[in-house]
Formats: structure tokens, C-alpha cells, sequence
């Protein structure tokens, strides 16, 4: 018999027999009472802080709302439309406010251009533009011999290839045919620099294979300018876009203006500058890129709940004017862009439209390689990494996707060892930090509220992007923007340290603490549940998710580790019979287990039922009857040293590792959110691959990759593993752990699948579900993050519920 006291607090056994138990606590809970009590937030008590936030949603939805495009003047492209002598035959410019803009914004240095981030291929290529601009027009002859000063200087500062930094799109094409220019005009700049010869070389080179349909099919039509000795002008106009433009550019359709006379360029190049004044952009419209870069950051930015309207109509929008072939810059661009194809893929699939990655297709050459814009290399990394992130939400059988991964994979790891992906520039931009983190993080395994908190960090208010000029959104970068996501971080976080208050205290007082052989996780359990269903109506949700999460850990630890064969028996039994009386030949440490349990599997029923609004009593019950089974078939393999069929340990498995009857318990308790019989089938089904079953497939496997061999050495045979190497004589590890990953993989998209279907399934349910299975996954990337959360899992969660963003 065994002799079973509580004393001084904790659970002490003694056997009989000199019975040793085994502990699966051998790491104590990192996080003290204390530490968790002391965290103090400014943000908790200063209604300030709410007050400001509130202010900003309203001003960013104004902002958001606005429907015009704001986007920053190209001195390159306003100094070619100011070229475009009037067509009354006067020797005057047709638009005289452009030629007064240049004047007006001559920088200090001599050179025109993005003041505000200094690019020198932007410059070069600005700077001789409005040279050539003001020399046609024979004024300010002081402010032209400054600009050309400051080419001088920098072209012989260019010793090599090595010293320029990116270039603008086309600059190699650009740059040497405006030199040209300036040569017969007698500038008296250096011509015959190395780095000169050296673009030359390149333009020869990358012409050499271009026959016209490859300039009237690429991106060369939005730099006609820069090839004037070879375009056809009368065979050009048939790919003209409706709106009079080629490809958005208005120095390109400047250029065919005053080679045609063509008067749908003229009506683009009035309409451009009736929105935006004295100068015009480097592309118009973008409307279509613009939405889906603020929907894109205000979701990674974690603030996507204040501006579902704005999301809903900016991808309403983009999606109205999706087609086979992808979607360009803006809505009437003839040719379609891959970074903006496979971003509004992205987009789109996450918010459930019908989109086909089929369309990624038509971004392949003749040998079936993807591939951008020849000869832009900045472009293309941005694409790539576009695509790579669109790959990442593939269905099963989407065959396309799994193309565009491993290629998208390949080119990045190559471009970070390329010199281009660390200049200067691209430094600035955070670009080669971002390719490295995308491919060591999946967004399958990643954190919510921790990414976004990193993306608040690497968010730039002032971020550039390049086309043939460096160019700003504002509306996709702000600080307005910024400050919003960190304050709404804060305050989210003090709400959440409260609510770890809240818990630390319960399961200080639950009598859980009792049994000292289990492990003690409850800050674990709630980041668990927190660190993707954040918001604060689903307080309960997280509250009672963890307080379940915790229960369970002592049941595992009880029928893994400390409880007996014959203690195991009979209380699976008494789960079965639901009877507290039934617990009196239970040892002393088992009878207050099992009160505890009893209590809080009623409390989590009866909270459903008040939520729901139905029985749900019976239903629990039968889910946890159906967990302590597999728990209890577990211990039976283990006493008898019995190692099962793959097959048998993962039909087991699915069930005892817990997260059915964890995820039922906080996705049946979100506030507001109605499960009907038949959409709770959709989310829960024993024995069908949705939601929790696929979750639960996934973190059972997920846990044995990172664990089989801390299990196995302390004596616990069974994993899948081990019963694909039994099943498979002679079968070494990796061998079985390719077919576990094999296995693996294929869950997750159909995860991924089962998420973003659209049904009557409320859309916050299947996010909370599919939001824990990401968490679970990062718990279990480097190893087992509850049993040893001290590592990475500790930054993690320091990161979400600890660490406020200095604002």
C-alpha cells in the first residue's frame, strides 16, 4: 500500500515497498510569485495613454480613408515632363509650374533629388535630368553649373562598381543615354570614367537581347526614355495603357509625347499634375500597391482590429481588379508585377477571398524559373521575398507554391551573400535583416504578438522605395502609424500582465502547487494562449484556457512519470464514473487531484453553457474521458515496455496530447462568439482532419521531433520515432524523422486550408485555434519549451508580457 500526506505545503509519498517515483519537474517555474506582482504599467492606470490612442485610430482612418493617393515628387520624372514644349508652337514649356519646381528645389549640395534619404544614383540621375530640363529652356545658368558640379564630384568619387550603392530602376539603361546627351550639349563631364564605361558596358549587354516585343511585353515601357535610339514610335502606341501613360511613368510617356504628339499622353500628363500640382511622381497611380502595403502593415503592426472597415474596402478594392495574369502597381498598369502579385496573393488568401496561386505562373521564363525584372536587382529581392512570403500559405497539392518556396528559398540565401544586399542603402532600408529573418522564421511557427512587436522595432515612419526615384507613401509610412502600434501595445500588455496577476494568484491557491512531481508553467500556459489571441473581450477565454492548460500538465506528469499502474486504474475509473465518492480508494494525493480536476472540468462546462447557451456538460465530459483514456493506454505501453504501430501511437496521440479539450475550452468561451452544432463539427470532429484535430496532430508531432530523445532516455519508448523504426527494421533516425516531417508538413497546409475556408464558422475562433497552433509550434522549434522554459521560450515570453516598447 501506498502511504500518501500533505505536509508543510507539498505532497510527500512514501511506499511500502520503497517504491521510486520518478518527477518530470526537475526545472522549477522560472517565474516567481513576486516578479509576476511586481510588474507595474504606467499604462494600466493613465487614461492618457488610451486617450491618445483613441485620438490616432480616429486620425488614421481619416487619413485611410482619403481615397487619394499621396506619394512624394520624383525630381527626375517632373524635370522630363518639363521638358515638353508647348503645343501652340511658342518656344516655351508646356507646363511652366514644372520648370518652376525644379528652380524652387534645388538642394544644398547642388544636386536635386529625395532630400530626405540620400541615394546617389537618384541623385545622378535627378541631377542631370533637371540639368538637361533647364538648359532647353536657357535658365538659371548659376543653379546648372551647381548641378553640374556635384556630378563631377561624385562620378569621380565612383573608383568601381563597389563604391556605388543600389541603383534606381533602369539606372544603368537611364544614366548613360542622358551622359549622352550632355556630351553633345559640351557639359564637360567626365565621360570616360571607369564606372561610365562600365554602364555602358552593361546597357550594350543588357539591349543586346532585347527585340521589341520583349520592350513592348517588359518593364523597359516605363523607361522608354532612356532607349529613344531603338523604340518604334508607331508600333510603341499599341501598348499604350488606357490611361494614356506607359507603365505609369510620366517621364516615359513625356518622351513618347514629344516623339508622337500623341494627345492621350498629353490628357495623362495634365491629369497628373491636376492632383498633384508644380511636379508628378515617379509612377501614377499605385492604388493597388498603396492598399496592400497599409493593410499589410497595419496587420503586422498588430493593430488590424481598429481599421476593419479600411482593410475591408482596401482589399475589396484590390481584389475587384485581381485577374489571371496579376495585378500591377495600379489598377490600369497592362503589365503585372510579381511583388505586388504575390502580396495581394497573400493578402487576399488570408482574408479568404478566392484566389488561385495558379496566377503565379505567369512570373516563370521558358525554363520554369521565376523571374522579376531582368537587370533590377533590388527589384527582384523585394519580389522574391514577396513570394517567399506567399509560399508559406499553401493548400495541399498547390504544387505551385511549393515551386515558388524552394525557389524564392534559394535566391534569398544567395542574394544575402551578394555585396548588394549589404550596401548602405538596403542597410538602411532593413532589407537584408529582413530576408534573414523570414527565413528562419516561419509564420507558421511564429508568435503573434511577438512579431509584432518586432515589426513595431523595425518599422520605418520614413521608409523609401525605389523606382526610377527614391519615393515615399505616407499613408503607408507614418509616425502616426508607429505611434499607434506601440502605444496599443502597451496598454494590451499591461491588460495581459493584470490578467497574469490574476493567474499566478488562482493557481497559487489551487492546490496545483501540491504536487511537486509536476511541472509548474502557468505564465507558460497563458503566453500559450496570449500571445495570439490577444485581445482584451477574450479575457476569459485566456484566463480559463490556462487554468485547463495547467490542469492537464499534472495529469501528464501524473500518469507519465509518478503514478503507479494500479493508481492509474482506478483514477481513470473514477473519470469514467464522474463520482466524487468513488474517490475514496484513491491514494491521499490522487483524491485531491482528482477534486480539482473535477471542479475546474464543471466551472470551464458550465462558463461554455453560459456563453453557448446549450448543454454542453455532457459533451466535456466525454472529451475528457476520451484524453485520460489515451493518457491511461500511454502509461499501459510504458509499464509493459511495449512499443506501438506508428499508426497506433498517432490515433493515441492525437488524443492525449491534450489540445482538443484545451483549445474547446477557450475557443467555446470567446465572448461574442456563437458556435453552432453544426459549425462546432467544422472546428471539432473526433476522427475528421479539421481544425483541433489537425492541431492536435501537428503539436503531437511537432513535441516528438524536439523530444523523443530526452523521453527515451528517461525510459519512455514510445514516440513516433521510435514506432516508425520499429515498424521499420533496421530504419535509422533521420530516416524516420524525414517521414515524421513528411507527415508533418502536409498537416500544416492542411491546417492552413482548414483556417482560411470560408464557412459560417466566426472567423476569431478559427483564428484563436490556428493562432495556438503557431504558438505550440514555437514552444516546440528547439526543443520542449514547457518542460525547459528557460531558454528561448523565457525570451519569448519577456518579449510579449514583460518588456514594454519605449515609445
Amino acid at each position: 500500500m501506498t502511504s500518501v500526506s500533505v505536509e508543510s505545503g507539498t505532497v510527500s509519498c512514501l511506499s511500502s515497498n520503497n517504491l521510486i517515483r520518478r518527477t518530470a519537474n526537475p526545472h522549477p517555474n522560472i517565474w516567481g510569485y513576486d516578479f509576476v506582482h511586481s510588474l507595474k504599467s504606467p499604462y494600466t492606470h493613465d487614461s492618457s495613454y488610451r486617450e491618445r490612442a483613441e485620438t490616432l485610430i480616429s486620425e488614421i482612418k481619416v487619413m485611410l480613408g482619403g481615397g487619394e493617393l499621396m506619394m512624394t515628387p520624383s525630381a527626375y520624372d517632373t524635370a522630363w515632363v518639363a521638358r515638353v514644349p508647348s503645343i501652340d508652337g511658342s518656344a516655351c514649356p508646356q507646363f511652366p509650374q514644372t520648370v518652376e519646381w525644379i528652380l524652387k528645389n534645388q538642394l544644398k549640395d547642388g544636386s536635386w533629388g529625395t532630400e530626405s534619404h540620400f541615394l546617389l544614383s537618384d541623385r545622378l540621375l535627378a541631377t542631370l535630368s533637371c540639368v538637361l530640363a533647364l538648359l532647353k529652356w536657357k535658365v538659371a545658368d548659376v543653379q546648372v553649373e551647381q548641378g553640374i558640379e556635384f556630378i563631377k564630384r561624385n562620378l569621380q568619387a565612383i573608383k568601381d562598381e563597389r563604391d556605388q550603392d543600389s541603383l534606381v530602376t533602369d539606372f544603368e539603361i537611364i544614366f548613360p543615354s542622358l551622359l549622352k546627351e550632355a556630351q553633345s550639349l559640351n557639359l564637360g563631364l567626365p565621360y570616360d570614367l571607369p564606372y561610365i564605361r562600365l554602364l555602358q558596358t552593361k546597357r550594350q549587354e543588357r539591349l543586346a537581347n532585347l527585340s521589341m516585343d520583349k520592350i513592348h511585353g517588359g518593364t523597359l515601357l516605363s523607361s522608354l526614355e532612356g532607349i529613344q535610339d531603338i523604340v518604334e514610335w508607331e508600333t510603341i502606341m499599341d501598348v499604350q495603357s488606357q490611361d494614356g501613360s506607359f507603365l505609369s511613368s510620366p517621364a516615359s510617356t513625356a518622351c513618347v509625347f514629344m516623339h508622337t504628339g500623341d494627345m492621350k499622353c498629353l490628357d495623362f500628363l495634365n491629369n497628373v499634375l491636376t492632383k498633384f500640382g508644380s511636379s508628378v511622381p515617379c509612377l501614377y497611380p499605385v492604388d493597388l500597391l498603396e492598399r496592400l502595403l497599409i493593410v499589410d502593415n497595419v496587420e503586422r503592426l498588430g493593430i488590424d482590429r481598429h481599421f476593419e472597415k479600411e482593410i475591408k474596402e482596401a482589399l475589396d478594392y484590390v481584389y475587384r481588379h485581381w485577374n489571371d495574369r496579376g495585378i500591377g502597381w495600379g489598377r490600369l498598369s497592362p503589365i503585372a508585377d510579381l511583388e505586388t502579385t504575390a502580396l495581394g496573393f497573400r493578402l487576399l488568401r488570408l482574408h479568404r477571398y478566392n484566389v488561385s496561386p495558379v496566377v503565379l505562373d505567369n512570373f516563370k521564363d521558358a525554363d520554369g524559373e521565376f523571374f522579376c525584372s531582368t537587370g533590377q536587382f533590388n527589384k527582384d529581392v523585394a519580389s522574391m521575398l514577396s513570394l517567399y512570403r506567399a509560399s508559406q500559405l499553401a493548400f495541399p497539392e498547390e504544387s505551385i507554391l511549393d515551386e515558388a518556396k524552394s525557389f524564392s528559398t534559394q535566391y534569398l540565401r544567395e542574394a544575402l551573400e551578394k555585396s548588394e544586399t549589404f550596401s548602405s542603402w538596403n542597410h538602411r532600408q532593413s532589407l537584408s535583416e529582413e530576408i534573414k529573418y523570414a527565413l528562419k522564421t516561419s509564420w507558421h511557427a511564429s508568435v503573434p504578438r511577438v512579431e509584432a512587436k518586432r515589426y513595431c522595432q523595425v518599422y520605418r515612419q520614413d521608409y523609401a522605395h525605389l523606382a526610377k526615384s527614391v519615393y515615399k507613401l505616407p499613408k503607408v509610412n507614418n509616425e502616426k502609424i508607429l505611434e499607434l502600434a506601440k502605444l496599443d501595445f502597451n496598454i494590451i500588455q499591461s491588460i495581459h500582465q493584470k490578467e497574469m496577476k490574476n493567474v499566478t494568484s488562482w493557481f497559487r491557491d489551487s492546490g496545483l502547487p501540491l504536487f511537486t512531481f509536476a511541472r509548474e508553467r502557468p505564465l507558460e500556459f497563458y503566453f500559450l494562449i496570449a500571445g495570439g489571441t490577444y485581445e482584451p473581450q477574450y479575457a476569459k477565454c485566456r484566463f480559463l484556457f490556462t487554468k485547463v492548460a495547467c490542469l492537464q500538465t499534472v495529469l501528464d506528469d501524473m500518469y507519465d512519470t509518478y503514478g503507479t499502474p494500479s493508481e492509474l486504474k482506478l483514477f481513470t475509473e473514477a473519470v469514467r464514473r464522474w463520482d466524487l465518492s468513488f474517490t475514496e480508494n484513491l491514494p491521499d494525493y490522487m483524491k485531491l487531484c482528482y477534486k480539482i480536476y473535477y471542479d475546474i472540468v464543471h466551472e470551464v462546462a458550465w462558463e461554455v453553457e453560459k456563453e453557448q447557451g446549450r448543454e454542453l456538460v455532457s459533451f466535456f465530459r466525454k472529451g475528457w474521458e476520451d484524453y485520460l483514456l489515451g493518457y491511461y493506454e500511454e502509461a499501459e505501453w510504458l509499464a509493459a515496455e511495449y512499443v506501438p504501430t506508428l499508426d497506433e501511437y498517432i490515433k493515441n496521440g492525437i488524443t492525449s496530447i491534450g489540445q482538443r479539450i484545451l483549445l474547446l475550452s477557450g475557443v467555446l468561451i470567446m465572448e461574442g462568439q456563437l458556435l453552432s452544432q453544426e459549425a462546432l463539427e467544422k472546428v471539432d470532429y473526433p476522427g475528421r482532419r479539421v481544425l483541433t484535430e489537425l492541431n492536435s496532430l501537428i503539436s503531437r508531432l511537432a513535441d516528438d521531433t524536439k523530444t523523443y530523445k530526452a523521453e527515451k532516455a528517461r525510459g519512455e519508448l514510445a514516440s513516433s520515432i521510435e514506432c516508425y523504426m520499429k515498424d521499420h527494421p533496421g530504419c535509422q533516425e533521420e530516416e524516420a524523422l524525414n517521414h515524421i516531417y513528411g507527415i508533418l508538413e502536409p498537416a500544416v497546409k492542411e491546417l492552413t486550408r482548414e483556417f482560411l475556408k470560408a464557412d459560417h464558422v466566426p472567423f476569431p475562433c478559427k483564428k484563436m485555434l490556428f493562432d495556438e497552433t503557431r504558438v505550440t509550434m514555437v514552444i516546440f522549434k528547439d526543443g520542449d519549451g514547457f518542460g525547459i522554459s528557460k531558454l528561448e521560450v523565457k525570451d519569448h515570453i519577456k518579449e510579449c508580457l514583460i518588456e514594454p516598447l519605449p515609445l
